[in-house]
């Protein structure tokens, strides 16, 4: 009896998380909510007020900085892969004879 391959060439390609349009979503979101924590640092009266919208803010544009590392660290390794699966395709070419 013949086994089947379960990592034949036909399967469905899986997408790529950087494909996925839920990051970029999450890092405009935190972007705005850093930016209202910010436009609240700014009207705040009491000292109180003032800390904890300094911090909220900062949360914020922490959480948008750490999910612009991942969004641009999955791109760019997306883009390598790419690039080797053509460059492993260039040297599994036709042969030229050598």
């Amino acid at each position: 009896m013949i086994d089947k391959d379960s990592h034949a060439p036909w399967l469905p390609r899986v997408p790529h998380p950087a494909d996925s349009p839920a990051l970029p979503i999450y890092m405009v979101i935190f972007f705005f909510l850093g930016l209202a924590g910010f436009a609240a640092h700014g009207l705040s009266d009491g000292r109180e007020a003032l800390v904890i919208a300094s911090i909220v803010s900062g949360v914020f544009f922490t959480c948008f900085l750490i999910l612009f590392a991942i969004y641009w660290t999955g791109y760019l390794l997306k883009g390598h892969a790419n690039w080797q699966a053509e460059r492993q395709a260039d040297f599994d070419g036709p042969s030229t004879g050598q």
